[in-house]
């Protein structure tokens, strides 16, 4: 009664000049099938609060055509990815309530493994992080997210996907940094069908002939 929710599959992809509509050194914007998705990027701490921090050392998103999207700022970074060292995270913001499906790496390392993060509370910020420990492939990793959280946590407006260090397991293990370009962001867009303009005055007409009858047979 309250409305039926609709949905449409859509793929941004972060890697081409096509689907590129405008940015600035700080932010790259995409529109795809009126659904537009802003790029901006930051940095996080890797503990368990994970607090991230929108243009630290103006990190920023930089775009490179038929790879992906990667990270850059100005605490010595000289990769072209998205990376562990300084722990980095691309923010992925929506002007539409999404269900995020899939996210497609490239030019992920050895190491490479993605951490999620949501706005759990709906108030503009990351507040909430979720460790994926699944390995990405090499060269071009597809990843359905459906497969490893819950719908809750994919449905939205703001979204971040960063590295950070992670542990390979060898004979002699260490720290080593995972690090991996975005290559598309898959979606289906989510809206509430509206309701017929009369329905508030049908169901007010059935209230009233219940409360009618109640009274008929006091």
């Amino acid at each position: 009664m309250c409305g039926a929710t609709g949905a449409h599959a859509t793929t941004i992809s972060t890697y081409n000049y096509t689907d590129y509509v405008s940015g600035t050194s700080s932010s790259q914007t995409y529109e795809d099938d009126g659904v537009t998705m802003k790029v901006t990027a930051g940095l996080y701490d890797d503990d368990a609060a994970a607090t991230v921090t929108e243009g630290k050392y103006n990190a920023r998103p930089v775009l490179y055509p038929s790879y992906g999207t990667g990270v850059s700022h100005d605490q010595n970074d000289g990769e072209h990815t998205v990376d562990g060292y300084f722990p980095e995270v691309l923010i992925l913001a929506f002007d539409t309530t999404v269900k995020l499906t899939d996210l497609v790496f490239n030019y992920a390392n050895s190491y490479a493994k993605f951490d999620f993060f949501v706005d759990s509370n709906n108030d503009g910020s990351l507040d909430q992080r979720v460790l994926i420990d699944s390995d990405l492939d090499s060269g071009y990793d597809s990843v359905s997210l459906s497969s490893l959280l819950s719908m809750d946590l994919l449905t939205g407006k703001l979204f971040g996907v960063g590295a950070s260090y992670t542990y390979k397991y060898c004979n002699h293990c260490s720290l080593h940094k995972s690090e991996w370009k975005l290559k598309k962001v898959k979606f289906d867009e989510v809206s509430e069908v509206p309701l017929p303009a009369a329905l508030p005055l049908f169901l007010a007409g059935i209230a009233g002939f219940g409360f009618a009858s109640r009274k008929k047979k006091a």
